[in-house]
């Protein structure tokens, strides 16, 4: 039963990740992290890689952060098609 509850504490969490990065477009992770100050990196990272997983996001490295990009605008600026 624990397994199931934190099965869907974490999908509500990438969920709503995923939404902020959708309406946002592009943000570094300290902003993310900032708009989710309940959840630890760690939580966040998960979530991130698990949507770059699913195609949905791509995490970009830059000197001190990292920069997280919806995936439809990457195909959008790439040329390429989904």
């Amino acid at each position: 039963m624990a397994g199931h509850m934190t099965s869907v504490i974490t999908q509500q969490i990438e969920s709503a990740v995923h939404h902020l990065v959708s309406q946002r477009r592009r943000m570094t992770f300290t902003l993310l992290s900032y708009a989710f100050p309940q959840y630890t990196w760690q939580t966040l990272f998960q979530v991130l890689h698990r949507l770059q997983e699913k195609d949905l996001v791509v995490l970009v490295p830059l000197l001190w952060d990292y920069e997280i990009r919806i995936q439809e605008e990457i195909a959008a600026n790439d040329g390429r098609t989904r």
